[in-house]
């Protein structure tokens, strides 16, 4: 074998190599000691809603294009006595398929805790979903814990 033969079979193994590296990244998770927060979701109320987008990367400076994201919430709502009030989070901006549900306890303003991952769209968004007892009656603290690349 020649030396430009071994040079284009040396080529030929850095770049499967490269490859092979590029699936290990994907996935990759990123775990933060300090939470990423938005003054949008540090208690602000809250009323009821349809599916609504999140862009990650314009609201709490998550890059864009990550794969998941691992979220923290405490939620409350005034009149949670009377019925079930929750918020939703999915990846997907329609339909009925939701990654995480958080209730709001059944004592009114209460607080609820919870945290979960939540997979993304191809953007690297979420969209949320909330049931709230009336107008502005539930407040909501979000924060991102880690992302997945």
């Amino acid at each position: 074998m020649n030396n430009e033969q071994r040079l284009i079979d040396e080529i030929g193994k850095l770049k499967r190599e490269v490859e092979r590296l590029k699936r290990v990244e994907q996935g990759r998770p990123v775990f933060l000691t300090t939470p990423l927060t938005s003054t949008s979701w540090d208690g602000d109320s809250f009323s009821t809603t349809d599916k609504t987008l999140i862009d990650l990367s314009a609201v709490f400076g998550v890059p864009a294009g990550v794969k998941a994201v691992l979220v923290k919430v405490a939620l409350r709502d005034s009149a949670s006595a009377s019925g079930l009030y929750y918020i939703q989070f999915s990846g997907v901006s329609s339909g009925t398929n939701y990654s995480l549900t958080l209730e709001s306890p059944p004592i009114n303003d209460r607080f609820g805790y919870g945290q979960g991952i939540v997979p993304c769209d191809a953007n690297g968004d979420i969209y949320y979903n909330v049931i709230a007892s009336g107008s502005g009656t539930m407040d909501i603290y979000l924060e991102i814990r880690g992302y997945w690349l």
